[in-house]
């Protein structure tokens, strides 16, 4: 302490020290604070995730069931005309279960591939999106290309149509001197 009750100045390396100290408290701080939001965003991820493959099931499951009522229906009706093929042919229906469920499975893959497209990362939205517009410029440019050569050569042949025609008036000209 100073004679007026002042603390004495600190030297700048203990300040510096203190400061440095401060900061690496502070970015600490920051960097748990990110690490739990990135937990909370993976919790959330992990749910809805899960939520859509609920989802998916639950919509495969019901195609299945609706496409074995429709393989029962036709059955019964088999039945109804012909109960003697129906009985004697039982590898028909396993078939038609076994279609249905492949059925099924194929429209849930569809479905999670058109669901994972719309939820894209936005790099590969981007990234479509710029080839989509590479091809568009791409037939402008061949448009374009064409249409420029069309030109050219049309103001070529007239090029070559008006350098005949004086030829053929100096020609007449030249006969008449002559």
């Amino acid at each position: 302490m100073t004679a007026n009750g002042n603390e004495m100045p600190q030297d700048p390396a203990a300040q510096a020290r203190e400061n440095l100290g401060n900061t690496a408290e502070a970015a600490a701080g920051k960097a748990d604070d990110v690490k739990e939001r990135a937990k909370l965003k993976v919790a959330q991820t992990k749910d809805a995730v899960a939520g859509q493959t609920d989802h998916a099931v639950r919509a495969a499951q019901d195609k299945v069931s609706q496409a074995k009522d429709k393989v029962g229906d036709l059955a019964s009706r088999a039945k109804e005309a012909d109960p003697a093929a129906a009985a004697a042919n039982p590898a028909v229906r396993a078939g038609a279960g076994a279609a249905a469920t492949g059925f099924a499975a194929v429209l849930v893959a569809w479905l999670l591939r058109r669901r994972a497209r719309k939820n894209a990362n936005p790099w590969q939205v981007a990234a479509r999106t710029a080839k989509s517009q590479i091809k568009t410029t791409r037939k402008q440019a061949k448009s374009g290309l064409k249409t420029a050569r069309k030109r050219s050569r049309a103001q070529a042949a007239a090029q070559v149509a008006a350098a005949k025609a004086k030829a053929r008036k100096a020609r007449s000209k030249a006969k008449s001197w002559g």
